[in-house]
């Protein structure tokens, strides 16, 4: 049975941008690791389309959900599964906390991942071979 995350996700793993983006409520923050807060429809469809073309694909392994707030806000203890445009494989750790409105938009995405691996072997693949 098919649900709001599962959805969410399903559009994520796919890189299916203006799906994805058409989940967010107008005025939604995303913040990604580290990186500073992310607001807005337009700021968020520009972030993920300019991270997502940096990547040749994600799949996002749950382990844990728990569901908050009578189901609108879901907590996740995912892997994700990164790889790079030359085919490396990354899994990495990840929490992630989404929360949304009344009328099923996501008003509030917090990803806690540490990006360096992924980062480090898009470096190493971009060096010259000698």
């Amino acid at each position: 049975m098919s649900d709001w995350i599962t959805d969410y996700y399903a559009d994520v793993d796919a890189l299916r941008l203006e799906p994805f983006v058409a989940r967010h409520a107008d005025d939604a923050v995303v913040i990604f690791g580290n990186q500073p807060p992310t607001v807005g429809i337009a700021a968020i469809r520009d972030a993920f389309e300019g991270f997502w073309a940096m990547i040749g694909g994600m799949r996002h392994e749950v382990h844990n959900r728990w569901d908050e707030n009578d189901g609108n806000t879901a907590v996740l203890e995912v892997t994700t599964h990164y790889t790079t445009t030359g085919g490396a494989h990354v899994p990495l750790p990840c929490v992630s906390i989404l929360d949304r409105n009344a009328e099923g938009k996501v008003t509030s995405l917090r990803i806690h991942i540490d990006l360096a691996p992924l980062f480090a072997a898009m470096a190493q693949e971009a060096q010259p071979v000698s």
